[in-house]
């Protein structure tokens, strides 16, 4: 008879089948799993009204190369962030507006190719758990059918050891489902940041 564990497992198992489909139905591609839109990639109009920033190669600018992957890290508070673009309009020179500009286009640049790579590993993310949920299926099915054709305790034990693969996978499917909220939050963490940033390097312009 299975332990009290294991047969939450399965219970546990069977809420999760039931749910998957469901789950799966809500993204058109099925490998969407925020509830979050999917925004394949910010716009730079949604959050600057200063110069045009198409075309502007903004590594040509030492100083400006320097600085941009250090305002677009995460890791940079946003406050220490706003006293470094400060810093920088206070030594830009005369031509302050433009190398702000540039600034801005590093910022942008690199904050929205490093949310399209989250966005791509998330899709990852979610296809893993579609495979691992496909899994799980099977091995419903087949530990039914073991239990079912089990007369000797060799069958038993090899039912109990599908029962205790199928409680593994089902605990990994949940607790991968439980990180999927702070997963989906990556990417409107960094609009979040690109629009302050876009506010702090606009305010020291002329």
């Amino acid at each position: 008879m299975p332990s009290p564990s294991l047969r939450a497992g399965l219970a546990a198992a069977a809420l999760l089948l039931a749910a998957i489909p469901a789950a799966q139905a809500a993204s058109p591609s099925g490998l969407w799993p925020c509830i979050q839109p999917r925004v394949a990639s910010l716009a730079a109009a949604q959050m600057w009204d200063g110069p045009a920033i198409d075309g502007l190669d903004w590594r040509d600018d030492t100083a400006v190369a320097e600085l941009v992957p250090v305002l677009a890290a995460r890791r940079t508070p946003i406050e220490e962030a706003d006293a470094k673009v400060e810093a920088f309009a206070r030594q830009a020179g005369a031509n302050k507006d433009a190398r702000l500009t540039l600034l801005f286009a590093g910022v942008f640049d690199q904050i929205n190719s490093l949310r399209s790579r989250i966005l791509t590993g998330i899709e990852r993310y979610s296809k893993h758990q579609i495979d691992l949920s496909d899994r799980i299926r099977q091995e419903s099915l087949e530990l039914a059918r073991l239990k079912k054709a089990a007369t000797s305790e060799a069958d038993k034990a090899k039912a109990a050891d599908a029962e205790k693969q199928l409680l593994w996978d089902t605990r990994i499917y949940d607790t991968r489902t439980q990180a999927v909220t702070a997963v989906c939050e990556s990417p409107v963490i960094l609009e979040q940041r690109a629009f302050a940033l876009a506010r702090a390097i606009r305010a020291q312009m002329e």
